[in-house]
């Protein structure tokens, strides 16, 4: 398990440092292909929505930093015709 932790804390930090190395490492300790995809699928999903969540103001308790609405940097999506208030809250 250390192997494959060490490789998403590598991925997390910076991707392109990851070698065959790596790789081999995990494998070596027994982790299947699907599962250093799966890994990767992870540690790259959990960055980028790190990143989505901090561009839109929220803190790591999900709630939106305490702003003015009117001066908050936050997008906001209107619902689509098909979407009911109950799908896309206001």
């Amino acid at each position: 398990m250390k192997q494959l932790l060490s490789f998403a804390e590598k991925m997390a930090r910076d991707a392109s440092h990851i070698t065959s190395e790596d790789i081999e490492s995990v494998r070596s300790a027994g982790f299947s292909d699907r599962a250093i995809l799966d890994a990767a699928h992870v540690t790259g999903f959990f960055s980028y929505m790190n990143r989505v969540v901090q561009a839109l103001g929220a803190d790591s308790k999900g709630a939106t930093l305490d702003l003015d609405p009117r001066e908050a940097p936050f997008i906001r999506i209107e619902p689509t015709a098909r979407q009911t208030n109950h799908e896309h809250p206001a």
